[in-house]
C-alpha cells in the first residue's frame, strides 16, 4: 500500500512539474505537500527522495528542497544517454522484430512526422514513437531506463529548456522505421545515431557556450502548493 501511495504522490508531483505548478527554483515543504495531497508525510518523503535521485529536486542545508534548474550541458547528457539506450535496443530489434510490429510503429511514426515544432504536445509524440522502438527490443531494463530519461525530456520541453533544435524533416520517422525493418544490427545502430545527430550537435554547441560552473536556479521563496485535482475553469456566461 505504501508503494502504491508513494507512486501516486510521485505521479502528482511529476505532473505538477510538467504543467508549471512547480518551476525551477520553487521550494517544497513536505508537510504542506502531504496536506495538499491528503496523505501522510511518509509517501511524500519517499516520492520526493525518488525525484531528488532522478535529478528533478535537490535538498540543501538551511534551504530545504527546491526544484532543480537545467543547463544545456545536462540536457545534452540526457540526449546522449537516450542515444545509447536506443542504439542498443535497435541492435536487438533490427530486422525481424521491427517488421512484426511495423503497423503499430507506422501509426506512431505518422503522428511524430505530423508535428513540426518541439512543443510539449509534439515532443510527446516523439517520445511515444521512440519508446515503441525501445519496447520492440523486449528488454524491460532498457525500456525502464528510456522512460526515466524521457521524463527529463518532457520536463525540458514543458519549461522551454531545450536549446534551439533543428526543425524536423518531413517524413523522417517513417523513413527511419522503413530502414530499421531492413537493417541488420550494425546498420540499425548507424540509423539511430544519424537520426539523433542533429539535436545532439545543437545541444553540444549550446553546452559549449555555457559557463564551466553550472549555475543553480534562484530560489523563488515560494512554497508551492500541489493539488490532486486541477482547479476547474469557470464557465463562460451563456
Amino acid at each position: 500500500m505504501q508503494t502504491l501511495l508513494s507512486q501516486r504522490v510521485y505521479d502528482q508531483l511529476y505532473e505538477a512539474l510538467l504543467d508549471h505548478r512547480l518551476k525551477p527554483g520553487d521550494r517544497l515543504n513536505r508537510r504542506q505537500v502531504a496536506e495538499d495531497l491528503g496523505v501522510s508525510v511518509a509517501p511524500v518523503l519517499e516520492a520526493m527522495t525518488q525525484l531528488e535521485w532522478e535529478g528533478f529536486l535537490r535538498t540543501s542545508p538551511r534551504v530545504g528542497t527546491i526544484v532543480n534548474g537545467v543547463t544545456a550541458r545536462q540536457v545534452l547528457g540526457k540526449f546522449r544517454l537516450r542515444q545509447a539506450i536506443e542504439v542498443e535496443a535497435a541492435r536487438l530489434a533490427a530486422g525481424g522484430p521491427f517488421t512484426e510490429v511495423r503497423s503499430k510503429l507506422e501509426r506512431l511514426a505518422a503522428k511524430a512526422d505530423a508535428a513540426r515544432s518541439w512543443s510539449l504536445a509534439n515532443f510527446k509524440t516523439e517520445v511515444a514513437f521512440h519508446e515503441a522502438i525501445v519496447a520492440t527490443a523486449g528488454c524491460r531494463e532498457l525500456l525502464a531506463a528510456f522512460s526515466q530519461v524521457m521524463r527529463h525530456g518532457l520536463f525540458h520541453a514543458a519549461h522551454d529548456l531545450l536549446p534551439d533544435l533543428p526543425e524536423r524533416t518531413p517524413g523522417m520517422h517513417a523513413r527511419l522505421l522503413a530502414a530499421l525493418c531492413r537493417a541488420d544490427a550494425d546498420a540499425a545502430e548507424r540509423l539511430i545515431r544519424a537520426h539523433l545527430a542533429r539535436p545532439i550537435a545543437a545541444l553540444t554547441e549550446a553546452a559549449g557556450q555555457e559557463p564551466v560552473v553550472e549555475e543553480r536556479p534562484a530560489i523563488t521563496g515560494r512554497v508551492a502548493a500541489v493539488r490532486l485535482v486541477r482547479p476547474k475553469r469557470s464557465k463562460a456566461p451563456a
